[in-house]
């Protein structure tokens, strides 16, 4: 290092010696009359030796600052564009969901009102249940015959377990399976023992659980009246996706229900 420092001082050390030799060059003594030599005497040196040497070193150096000056604006640029294009993307995303789930809503809409108009024009007698009032209406070609109050059953899962059934609320036009009276022996799903708090058993066929008069639709679903006796005999409990009617309704159009007329659900 100091064989360095010293290779780097004889150039300046031979000028400042050489005094009068053209009375041109500037006496620059090295006995430290000058601040800045005795501050930088090495980038002195280079300066008067090598002057374009130090002049490309400096552009170098200022090249490089703005280049990672550059580089750093950039950094920040992208930043916030990723930034901005991730709030924009998620704000995509709610209008997405949002359209999706206006236009399944309009679609549910759709398929009331078209079910609703179905069963006005149908010429046939039929029921029809209007799930937003809560109604059950004997009708034929839009005449309606009789108006009665009903209870629909929930939408719930049957059970905790995973793949526990999930009985859904009949939609659209359905059809009546079977009309069962008293003595009609249905089999009671496993999940219906189980929400009832029982035990469920061997044999599920049993006679009179859905009460002295119900209708079995092609769907599985039950109107019924609330039985006098049995699981399903409890004036809070609605069977899932079912619907309960007023015994006194039930008896009422007994002599107009049979298998395959239509059940109307909107």
């Amino acid at each position: 290092m100091r064989g360095l420092w010293k290779t780097l001082a004889m150039p300046f050390a031979g000028r400042t010696a050489s005094a009068g030799e053209g009375g041109r060059q500037r006496q620059r003594p090295l006995n430290g009359e000058h601040p800045r030599a005795r501050a930088f005497p090495a980038w002195r040196v280079l300066l008067e030796t090598y002057p374009r040497l130090a002049a490309g070193m400096a552009l170098a150096t200022a090249f490089l600052f703005l280049f990672h000056s550059v580089q750093i604006y950039q950094l920040i640029r992208y930043g916030r564009e990723l930034a901005g294009m991730s709030v924009s993307a998620a704000q995509a995303e709610l209008e997405r969901v949002a359209a999706v789930e206006a236009a399944q809503r309009n679609i549910a809409a759709l398929s009331v009102e078209l079910t609703r108009r179905a069963a006005r024009r149908d010429r046939n007698l039929h029921l029809a249940v209007d799930r937003a009032r809560g109604v059950m209406y004997l009708e034929r070609e839009g005449a309606v015959l009789r108006e009665m109050p009903v209870l629909l059953g929930p939408e719930k899962t049957a059970g905790s377990a995973a793949d526990s059934p999930r009985p859904a609320p009949a939609t659209g036009r359905r059809l009546v399976a079977t009309v069962a009276d008293q003595n009609y022996r249905w089999r009671v799903p496993a999940w219906v023992f189980s929400q009832r708090g029982q035990p469920v058993p061997q044999d599920r066929v049993l006679p009179g659980t859905l009460g002295p008069l119900a209708v079995i639709l092609d769907c599985g679903a039950v109107i019924y009246a609330q039985p006098g006796s049995g699981l399903l005999n409890d004036a809070n409990y609605v069977l899932p996706g079912s619907v309960r009617a007023a015994a006194a309704d039930m008896e009422a159009i007994r002599m107009n229900l049979r298998p395959g007329i239509a059940v109307y659900f909107y």
